[in-house]
């Protein structure tokens, strides 16, 4: 091959900026999870909607327009992502207190976490999670001397998660607000805060949480029955136990796809929140770990762009890379981890495997926020490539 095809072979390749492996990952997750969308919710479907592929063809339209919001967003700099991430975080928690209002919050069993678009509902805290950490990555930019030599540079974001999390609470929403605190101090672990600093904080926040949750009965309630759900398997430990039952049922190679027992009226939320535990039914133990692997892919290739974000000194992006991927695995472990009995019960959804109108939104649209700067670090390789050619 010639020195110029060679140019034309490695400009095609750093121009299009996709990350394959990134890119193969996202695709089989979204298969994967509007397969298992159909095949666990066809039984609630038509009992509430009579329509057995409702709650399907809901998430087809909700992936759509997460595809069309990310196919803008990947048209936006990292650049202008950072101009934009302050505001995008007033706005969010703004919507955050908007929810809590009669007539625009929308309240479904108990909690008020939506806000109510006339055509559809959105839960906010997806987008707040984005949010945060896009904002959290210009903070640690600007700050990070700070956050390396004092509490006070540590103090701030946490101070701010702090309101998040409060707001949360109020919905409730407590899975939710332990997520978005351990985010944060993770990013700003990453970003080289003291260990004395990040272990006292930590301390605090968790020893509030514990309180927190031992304040509410039905927090207690959860936090026993995982200890041991099987000690009123009809009642408080029911779900827990029908999700144990689901993954039992799977065995080595699952009982194939749409023959699950579980999801039919037995396992509550076999659609959102325990969607795992069905898909551990129909797809057997090959099948989670077929699941874990493409998470641990994504996961994989999201920390690399942000490395080579951090070494072109695109510090920014390489920061909303890395709360993206800790985002993602986060959830993902806790969602797994809540169907398989090793945490107790919590609202959380699978990423891009739950169904789900905001948060299947929400992930596409991070992922566009990767693929963005997948693209950046591939165009910079790509002039860099040219320059030492050219030398």
């Amino acid at each position: 091959m010639t020195t110029k095809q060679n140019k034309k072979v490695n400009a095609n390749w750093y121009i299009v900026g996709i990350d394959v492996w990134l890119g193969v990952a996202f695709v089989m997750l979204l298969a994967i999870g509007a397969v298992m969308v159909a095949s666990s919710s066809i039984a609630v479907a038509e009992n509430s909607a009579n329509d057995p592929f409702y709650y399907f063809k809901r998430h087809i339209l909700f992936i759509g327009l997460g595809g069309l919001v990310g196919v803008l967003v990947m048209n936006i700099s990292s650049g202008w992502m950072n101009r934009l991430s302050r505001p995008a975080l007033i706005l969010g928690i703004l919507a955050l207190v908007l929810v809590l209002i009669p007539g625009i919050g929308v309240e479904v069993n108990g909690a008020r976490r939506w806000i109510n678009l006339g055509i559809s509902r959105f839960q906010v805290v997806e987008a707040i999670k984005l949010a945060l950490i896009m904002s959290l990555a210009s903070y640690i930019v600007k700050h990070k001397k700070g956050i390396q030599n004092s509490m006070v540079g540590v103090l701030k974001p946490l101070l701010v998660v702090v309101v998040i999390a409060g707001l949360l609470l109020v919905q409730p929403d407590f899975g939710s607000a332990v997520l978005l605190l351990i985010i944060t101090l993770i990013m700003v672990y990453i970003a080289g805060a003291r260990y004395r600093d990040l272990t006292l904080l930590g301390m605090l926040a968790g020893s509030a949480m514990m309180v927190i949750a031992w304040a509410e009965p039905y927090r207690v309630k959860r936090l026993v029955n995982f200890v041991d759900p099987w000690q009123d398997p009809f009642n408080a430990g029911f779900q827990l136990v029908q999700a144990l039952i689901a993954v039992g049922r799977g065995e080595v190679t699952g009982v194939g796809i749409g023959s699950s027992i579980q999801k039919l009226f037995y396992l509550p939320e076999a659609h959102t929140d325990f969607i795992f535990a069905v898909y551990a039914e129909e797809m057997g133990f090959l099948g989670v770990l077929l699941l874990i692997g493409l998470f641990l892919l994504l996961i994989y290739r999201i920390f690399k762009i942000a490395r080579d974000a951090f070494d072109q000194g695109n510090d920014y992006a390489g920061f909303i890379c890395t709360g993206i991927a800790v985002w993602l695995a986060l959830q993902a472990f806790l969602s797994m981890g809540v169907n398989l009995g090793m945490l107790p019960t919590k609202g959380l959804t699978l990423p891009f495997i739950s169904s789900g109108g905001s948060a299947i939104m929400m992930n596409i649209i991070a992922l566009s926020v990767v693929f963005r700067i997948s693209y950046e670090n591939r165009k910079v390789n790509f002039r860099s490539h040219q320059k030492e050619a050219v030398a």
